[in-house]
């Protein structure tokens, strides 16, 4: 049942209709509309649950547009969508495909999401997980394949034992 509308504006995707007031203000609540303005994995997330409508679209259909408008990885996506439908609170950074989960004070999930067959360096690999511990995040690996299927690995770099 679709439960707000939204569109795209210069902002980004804005809310223009809520119908369940509940929702809206929970969404609100969860950090994911600022200022009417609604995350763009979180917009494709509910949409894909036909909780909302875009260009008079809901559920996969309405998600792939909204993916493609806005140039979203779609293995970015999948991982996203993986983890809420968990029932993980996600914070997108879209920017270096990486998804952030916060656990507890003081405690966060690194997601970096690869595809299947993209190439990256061991060094590149150890130099990204340095960085997200330097920040006390929890570095996690999440590999989609071909298929979609997700595998999610910790990415800890090892220091000297001897």
């Amino acid at each position: 049942m679709v439960k707000a509308i939204v569109k795209i504006s210069d902002e980004g995707i804005v809310l223009d209709k809520c119908i369940d007031s509940e929702f809206c203000s929970n969404l609100g609540r969860l950090g994911y509309i600022r200022d009417n303005i609604i995350e763009p994995l979180e917009v494709a997330y509910q949409a894909s649950l036909g909780t909302i409508e875009f260009n008079g679209l809901s559920g996969w259909e309405a998600s792939l547009q909204i993916l493609s408008m806005l140039r979203i990885r779609l293995s970015l996506f999948l991982v996203y969508h993986d983890l809420r439908t968990k029932g993980k609170r996600v914070k997108a950074r879209v920017k270096d495909n990486t998804l952030l989960i916060p656990l507890s004070p003081g405690k966060v999930l690194e997601i970096l999401v690869l595809e299947e067959g993209v190439h990256m360096t061991l060094e590149g690999l150890a130099e990204w997980s340095r960085g997200v511990q330097a920040l006390n995040h929890i570095p996690i690996i999440a590999i989609v394949d071909k298929t979609g299927v997700i595998t999610y690995y910790e990415a800890r770099t090892m220091t000297q034992l001897i």
